[in-house]
C-alpha cells in the first residue's frame, strides 16, 4: 500500500472524503539527470586506480566517479585488473549508475513523506557519499520538517576526527540543494 500523504476528519460528515495535495512527489522516485550531474562533479573522474582515503588512514582503491574497486589501498589485487589500463569518462559513468541503485533503494525504502524532485536529489547524494550512520538525517526527513534538513546535513561533516573543507562544502550544496533546488556543486 502506498504511503498516505496525510488524513483529515470533516465535523460535516463522518463518511466524507477530503483530497489532500501537494506538489512533491510520491514514491518511487528515480535520481534525475541533474542529480546525476551534482553526484559527478562531488566525485570528479579519475581515469586511473587511486587510493581514496575518506579522511581516514590507508585509503581505499577507487577508479572513475568514485566506484569502490575495493577496501584497502592499490594492491595488485583480482579485482584491480580491469582498470589497470584506465577507463573512460562513458565507462565511469556506467559504474556510478549501477553505485548509485542502492542509495536509491535505501532514500525510496527509508523516506515515507513525499518529495520534491531536487530533495531526493540531494538525500540520494547524501547517502552515495555515507552510505552507514545516516539514520539521524533518513529520520528527520520522515517528520516532515522539511526546513530543519539544510542545518541537519552540516552535522555529517566529519571523516577520521577532521572537517575536511571539500565534506563541508559538499554538505553545504546538498543542504543548499535540499531547500532550494540549487544544484551549484561548485567546490
Amino acid at each position: 500500500m502506498p504511503d498516505a500523504l496525510g488524513s483529515a476528519v470533516t465535523n460535516t460528515n463522518p463518511n466524507s472524503c477530503v483530497n489532500l495535495q501537494t506538489d512533491r512527489l510520491c514514491k518511487p522516485w528515480a535520481i534525475s539527470e541533474s542529480g546525476i550531474t551534482f553526484v559527478q562533479a562531488w566525485e570528479a573522474f579519475r581515469s586511473h586506480l587511486y587510493d581514496n582515503d575518506g579522511g581516514g588512514n590507508g585509503g581505499n582503491t577507487t577508479v572513475g566517479y568514485g566506484h569502490l574497486v575495493h577496501v584497502g589501498p592499490i594492491s595488485g589485487a583480482t579485482s584491480e585488473t580491469p582498470f589497470l589500463n584506465g577507463i573512460t569518462p562513458a565507462q565511469g559513468r556506467q559504474l556510478l549508475m549501477q553505485d548509485l541503485i542502492d542509495p536509491q533503494r535505501i532514500v525510496n525504502h527509508r523516506i515515507n513523506v513525499p518529495l520534491y524532485q531536487y530533495e531526493y536529489d540531494a538525500l540520494v547524494d547524501f547517502v552515495y557519499n555515507l552510505r552507514h550512520h545516516n539514520d539521524g538525517l533518513l529520520n528527520l526527513v520522515n517528520t516532515g520538517h522539511y526546513d530543519r534538513i539544510p542545518a541537519k546535513f552540516m552535522e555529517y561533516t566529519s571523516a577520521g576526527g577532521a572537517h575536511p573543507a571539500g565534506l563541508v562544502k559538499r554538505r553545504r550544496a546538498e543542504g543548499n540543494l535540499f531547500r532550494d533546488g540549487n544544484y551549484d556543486s561548485s567546490h
